[in-house]
């Protein structure tokens, strides 16, 4: 510190404070929750295989006014088999995606219960994968497991009009089963 920022402060001691400021440090995905951004929810059950592939993924509409910032997601593997998911984001997906009503807002306490402005979607059996957008990782799901993955603590921002997906890959011959999680949070644009 220089001397002229010295000279410009006034310090006193702490025995001379008559009151100290309590201060809570909240996690990010925390402070969200408190204030009713903060969302989870599921796919319903994708089934793939044979050829046929499937997705689950968080779309953010054109028109929600929100970017979206991923906290957590988990792929449950119900099948007897390893599977291939690749994340892709701001991708157009194949198929037509059903909307899951399986979601909830991280803060309980709030009446009525905020709702997201973010969809939940899946789609099983389909042809084709992902176009444009960017295939971001792959991982491998072991048999009959759930990998989760979080505090990603809002690393993966999707605006309006854009979406992160998990794209499974069909295993072969044999139809498969799983389930895709998130934990988001929405901030207004």
């Amino acid at each position: 510190m220089h001397e002229q920022e010295i000279a410009g402060m006034n310090f006193k001691s702490m025995d001379s404070e008559k009151h100290l400021n309590e201060v809570t440090v909240l996690p990010e995905n925390v402070y969200h929750s408190y204030l009713g951004e903060y969302f989870l929810g599921q796919t319903d059950l994708i089934s793939f295989g044979g050829g046929y592939n499937g997705w689950g993924g968080l779309v953010n509409p054109a028109d929600s006014n929100v970017n979206l910032f991923l906290n957590a997601y988990t792929i449950s593997n119900y099948s007897n088999e390893a599977l291939t998911t690749e994340a892709w984001i701001g991708s157009i997906l194949p198929g037509n995606g059903k909307t899951s009503p399986h979601f909830a807002s991280g803060n309980q306490a709030l009446k009525p219960p905020p709702m997201p402005k973010t969809d939940i979607k899946n789609a099983s059996f389909i042809s084709g994968k992902p176009s444009r957008g960017t295939n971001a990782f792959v991982r491998r799901v072991e048999p009959t497991t759930t990998l989760t993955k979080h505090d990603f603590q809002g690393m993966f921002i999707i605006p309006p009009g854009s979406s992160i997906s998990l794209f499974f890959r069909s295993p072969g011959k044999s139809q498969v089963h799983a389930r895709v999680a998130f934990g988001w949070w929405e901030e207004k644009v």
